[in-house]
């Protein structure tokens, strides 16, 4: 099942194209890394999947009235603050879908111990798996996510790259914007790769993460094996 269909969107600052003719589908069962490096789209491509940007083109999301896109998709911004002394049980909450979905969000992200403590009390990582589990707690088919794993430690990136998992494992839909290429290699079941608001590659984390495709978009040379625990990628040296 389709959860997201984009047809040629384009958006646009001015008369240069940021994102710029991205055709896209993302079905039920896949984990979607969204790759580039800085200034490539990659937020704005997911805020206009969503119709939070002017935006030309066509994108299922964008075309659901306001209800029904959040039953159909959650969405976790890069801003990570949180400006109110709301305690973290009741800002998961605030998704909406009721307590049993509370409390599933808060165990997938370690968070059972934290329901009374103050949001704003907690270290910046913390905050960040919170809003996290506040997403997870919309319950939806798709969740989209920008930069997750930014802030987060060790640990905490890779449990939230493997509850993603887990949810793409269920029969949902991930499409989440990651920097770290290791975890993306390890983790997504698929990788999209934009550069200067294009889509240039898409498929099997191995194929997009090619010799060519490292070089020409990130300018880097990587390291790929495979092991016990699964692939392992990183990016080794600049080439340019």
């Amino acid at each position: 099942m389709s959860l997201l269909h984009l047809t040629n969107l384009t958006v646009r600052r001015g008369e240069c194209p940021v994102v710029d003719d991205v055709s896209l589908t993302v079905k039920a069962g896949e984990f979607v890394g969204l790759l580039g490096p800085n200034g490539a789209g990659k937020t704005t491509l997911l805020r206009a999947c969503l119709g939070l940007i002017p935006h030309e083109g066509k994108s299922n999301l964008s075309a659901l009235p306001a209800r029904t896109r959040a039953r159909a998709v959650a969405f976790l911004p890069q801003g990570r603050e949180i400006a109110w002394p709301v305690a973290v049980g009741e800002l998961v909450a605030l998704a909406g879908r009721g307590q049993g979905a509370t409390d599933r969000a808060m165990a997938r992200m370690g968070l059972a111990a934290y329901r009374d403590r103050s949001a704003t009390a907690l270290s910046g990582g913390e905050q960040a798996r919170v809003l996290i589990a506040r997403a997870l707690a919309q319950d939806t088919p798709l969740l989209l996510a920008d930069e997750p794993a930014a802030g987060l430690d060790p640990e905490a990136q890779i449990r939230t790259c493997k509850v993603f998992q887990d949810l793409a494992s269920e029969g949902r839909g991930v499409v989440a914007s990651l920097h770290d290429l290791g975890l993306a290699a390890r983790h997504c079941t698929r990788l999209v790769l934009m550069a200067r608001g294009r889509l240039v590659a898409d498929g099997p984390p191995r194929e997009v993460l090619s010799e060519t495709n490292l070089a020409e978009v990130f300018g880097v040379r990587g390291f790929h094996a495979e092991t016990p625990l699964g692939p392992v990628f990183q990016p080794m040296d600049v080439i340019r």
